[in-house]
C-alpha cells in the first residue's frame, strides 16, 4: 500500500516524497526496494505471502500486488519481468479456482480475471463462470425485506453498502471492467450503473466494519478508478459529490492503509479526466495585509504559513471544485496518563530475568518486557499491531532463531524432494520462553518493537528482552495497539519511568 503513492507521487512531485523510515533498509524515493519486498514474499505459484513467502498464497494479498505491478509497468516503471510472469500464471490459477463461492472468494476471482483481461487475455469463459455463482447465491430476491437483510449477513457474509444482491458488491465493478475491455459494452455499462449510483448518494453508516480487505472505502474508491480507467464517458459526468463519498468515511478516521492506498489510485485517476485548477493560497496578517504563500504548481497546490497568520485565504481560479485542508502536526509534551480500552487491551510490565518486577536496573543488565494482549468485545480480532517504544536507554535483544524439532525435512541431508521449494518457517527474531502469544511477524528497530497477530479474548502473552545501555532516569512511553484496518479499535498502556544506575 505505501507503493501506489510511491508510484503517484513519482509523477507529481507536488504531492511530495514517501520517505522510508530511518530505520528501514529500503532507499528512499525509489520503488526499487519494494519489488525487492515482493520477490521474497512470492512463492513458486507466483502468489504472494502477508509478511514471508509461504506455501499457500494469501488470494487478496496476490491480486492486490498484481494491480500494483500491472499499474507500475502501465507507468512506464521498469517490473522485473519474472515476477509480473509468475504473478499472472498465479492469476490464471485463481480465475479457475471454484473452491471458494464466498461473495469474498467470488470477488477476489473477479479482480484476478479483471487484471488478466487488461492484459490482453481473454476471459469470457471465467467471467461467465463467476457471474453465473454470484446469481446462483446472490441475487438481489435472496433478502426480500430488511430483516432478511440482517440475518443474511449475521448468517453469510454482509453487503456493505446494504444494497440488492451481488450487483451492489465491487465484484460486479470487475466483471464490468472486463466486459467493456472485451467491447461488450452493453452489458458492462449495465452493471456499473449501481455502483455509479452509489457513488453519488452514499448512505450515512453509524458504523465501520471491514472484512477480507473490504470495507465501504475501498469499495468506493475501487469503482471511482474503474470508472475513470475504463468508462470516460461517466467518468467525465460524475458530479463533484463523489469526492464527498470518499471524504465522509475518512472524515470519520475510517480507512486504513489499504483504503487509502486506492484512493490515492483512484482520485490520480479521476483527476487526469477532469484537469488541474488553478489555485492560489495566501495568508492574512495581524494588521489586516496578505501575503501570498509560496507554492508549486500542479494538481495539489501546498505551502506552509506562519502560525501568527490570524486567517487563510483560498482563492480558485476555473470553474472546477476544489478543496483544502490544514495540517497542524508534532507530538505530545507529557505522555499519556491514562489507559485506552477500546475494543483491545494491553498491560505491559518490566522484570527481571526471574520473573520479578522491577523499576531499576544496572548498565548492562537484561529485563524482560510482558506485554498482555486481549480483545475485549470481539472474540477474535485479526491483524493487530502492537508497537512497544523502548526507553531511552535500552535496546532490544535479539534471540537466535532456534529449529524446531520437527524441522528435519527442511536439513541438508533431507531426501524430500519437496523440501528444497518449500520456504522455512518465519521465526520472531526477538522472545523468550514462557511466551503464550504468537506474533505472525514482528519488527525489530533501534527505538521500538512492533509485532503483529491476532488478539483473542484469552490473555496472551509475548514476553521478549531488552538490555539497559545508558545510565540515567527514563520515560517508558506507553504500549499502543491498533487494528490494521479498523482504526476504532485501540488500545494503549500505562507509561511510567525506570532507572539505570552504573554497577
Amino acid at each position: 500500500s505505501q507503493g501506489f503513492p510511491a508510484l503517484i507521487f513519482s509523477e507529481h512531485p507536488e504531492y511530495g516524497t514517501v520517505k522510508a523510515d530511518k530505520d528501514s533498509k529500503a532507499k528512499p524515493d525509489t520503488l526499487q526496494s519494494l519489488y525487492a519486498v515482493l520477490h521474497s514474499r512470492q512463492n513458486n505459484e507466483g502468489g504472494f505471502g502477508l509478511w514471508t513467502s509461504t506455501p499457500e498464497s494469501e488470494r487478496f494479498i496476490s491480486v492486490y500486488s498484481m494491480l500494483f505491478l500491472i499499474e507500475a509497468k502501465e507507468r512506464g516503471q521498469r517490473v522485473p519481468a519474472d515476477m509480473l510472469e509468475s504473478g499472472n500464471r498465479y492469476l490464471l490459477q485463481l480465475a479457475a479456482d471454484e473452491s471458494d463461492g464466498s461473495l469474498a472468494g467470488l470477488r477476489e476471482r473477479a479482480f484476478a480475471i479483471y487484471l488478466l483481461t487488461r492484459q490482453g487475455t481473454v476471459t469470457t469463459n471465467y467471467l461467465a463462470s463467476v457471474q453465473k455463482r454470484l446469481e446462483e447465491n446472490y441475487a438481489k430476491d435472496s433478502r426480500k425485506s430488511l430483516s432478511t437483510q440482517y440475518e443474511f449477513i449475521r448468517q453469510n457474509e454482509y453487503f456493505i453498502d446494504g444494497g440488492t444482491g451481488w450487483e451492489s458488491n465491487l465484484a460486479a465493478g470487475y466483471i464490468a471492467a472486463s466486459l467493456k475491455l472485451l467491447k461488450q459494452d452493453k452489458e458492462a455499462d449495465r452493471l456499473i450503473a449501481p455502483l455509479q449510483d452509489g457513488l453519488t448518494r452514499a448512505a450515512i453508516q453509524n458504523a465501520y466494519r471491514f472484512e477480507r480487505y473490504y470495507d465501504t472505502l475501498f469499495r468506493d474508491a475501487s469503482v471511482l478508478y474503474l470508472i475513470g480507467k475504463h468508462f470516460p464517458e461517466r467518468a467525465n459526468a460524475l458530479p463533484a459529490s463523489v469526492v464527498a463519498t470518499l471524504l465522509r468515511p475518512i472524515q470519520r478516521g475510517w480507512y486504513n492503509t489499504l483504503s487509502s492506498a486506492q484512493t490515492i489510485l483512484a482520485l490520480d485517476v479521476y483527476g487526469a479526466r477532469i484537469g488541474e485548477g488553478k489555485l492560489t493560497l495566501g495568508e492574512i496578517q495581524k494588521d489586516g495585509s496578505a501575503k501570498p504563500i509560496v507554492t508549486q504548481p500542479g494538481a495539489l497546490v501546498r505551502g506552509a504559513f506562519d502560525a501568527a497568520a490570524t486567517a487563510l485565504r483560498v482563492e480558485n481560479g476555473v470553474d472546477l471544485h476544489a478543496w483544502y485542508s490544514v495540517t497542524q502536526a508534532g507530538f505530545d509534551r507529557s505522555p499519556p496518563t491514562t489507559e485506552l480500552k477500546q475494543g483491545l487491551e494491553i498491560i505491559r510490565e518490566y522484570t527481571d530475568t526471574s520473573g520479578k518486577p522491577v523499576s531499576t536496573a544496572t548498565l548492562g543488565a537484561e529485563l524482560d518486557v510482558h506485554l498482555k494482549i486481549r480483545a475485549t468485545e470481539a472474540d477474535s480480532i485479526g491483524n493487530v499491531a502492537i508497537v512497544d517504544l523502548l526507553p531511552g536507554g535500552f535496546e532490544a535483544v535479539i534471540q537466535p532463531p532456534t529449529l524446531p524439532e520437527d524441522s528435519a525435512a527442511n536439513t541438508a541431508d533431507s531426501t524430500d524432494a519437496s523440501a528444497a521449494t518449500t520456504p522455512p518457517k518465519w521465526q520472531s527474531p526477538v522472545g523468550v520462553a514462557g511466551s503464550t502469544w504468537s506474533p505472525e511477524y514482528a519488527d525489530v528497530r533501534d527505538d521500538r518493537v512492533v509485532i503483529y497477530g491476532t488478539a483473542t479474548r484469552n490473555v496472551g502473552e509475548f514476553v521478549y528482552r531488552i538490555r539497559a545501555t545508558n545510565a540515567g532516569s527514563f520515560i517508558v512511553p506507553p504500549a499502543y495497539g491498533e487494528s490494521m484496518y479498523d482504526r476504532t479499535v485501540q488500545a494503549r498502556s500505562l507509561g511510567g519511568k525506570i532507572e539505570v544506575v552504573k554497577k
